[in-house]
């Protein structure tokens, strides 16, 4: 495959905005790793980035990104006291596992009681993109076939190919993922140690 356009993550913002609001496919940096995104409301980008990824959503739900706290109750159920702890640790770099609103397609929650994963990065890029767009961006992680983290725009363009639309070059990350919690009923359960600080969210 032909390589992906790669633009500069002080310039892409706009431009990657466009890309998802017509259905595209994008990798771009967060304050953890990279990420490989599409716009919420796109049935046949989130099956791109499924297929892309080789991801069962049932196993492996895709992560959605919000640009602040206020918009998590569109999409996730959150109480007074979950509200107050997520606003203590928001933004930064943790994944937080909350049950699902109606708002919320089956085919992007979890089990009975549909959980799905929320991020409100704390990267002025991705909050940029999230303003411009107003709606989740759902992620994965870039990884190669093999496993590992991608670090790198080239890395990525190289692995994907044109099979991404944009790469946004924020820069070589290190491999370094969020830290996720559980928040469902109020119970903050650690899940995986990561970047973030759990004694913000614990």
């Amino acid at each position: 495959m032909s390589p992906s356009r790669i633009l500069a993550q002080n310039e892409a913002a706009e431009p990657a905005a466009t890309i998802l609001k017509q259905g595209g496919v994008i990798a771009f940096p967060t304050d953890t790793l990279y990420g490989i995104g599409c716009a919420f409301d796109r049935p046949r980008a989130v099956e791109r980035l499924l297929a892309l990824r080789n991801i069962d959503p049932k196993r492996r739900p895709l992560t959605f990104l919000l640009p602040d706290v206020g918009q998590l109750a569109r999409y996730a159920q959150v109480t007074e006291e979950g509200h107050r702890i997520l606003t203590r640790a928001l933004p930064g770099p943790y994944c937080v596992e909350l049950l699902a609103t109606a708002a919320v397609p089956d085919s992007f929650a979890v089990g009975p009681r549909r959980t799905i994963g929320v991020r409100v990065p704390d990267h002025a890029f991705c909050e940029k993109l999230l303003w411009s767009l107003r709606l989740p961006v759902v992620t994965a992680t870039a990884k190669a076939r093999d496993g590992r983290a991608l670090t790198s725009a080239a890395a990525i363009a190289e692995e994907f190919g044109d099979g991404l639309d944009l790469v946004v070059d924020g820069g070589d990350l290190d491999e370094q993922p969020s830290t996720v919690v559980s928040l469902v009923d109020d119970w903050v359960t650690l899940l995986r140690r990561g970047r973030g600080d759990p004694d913000r969210i614990l």
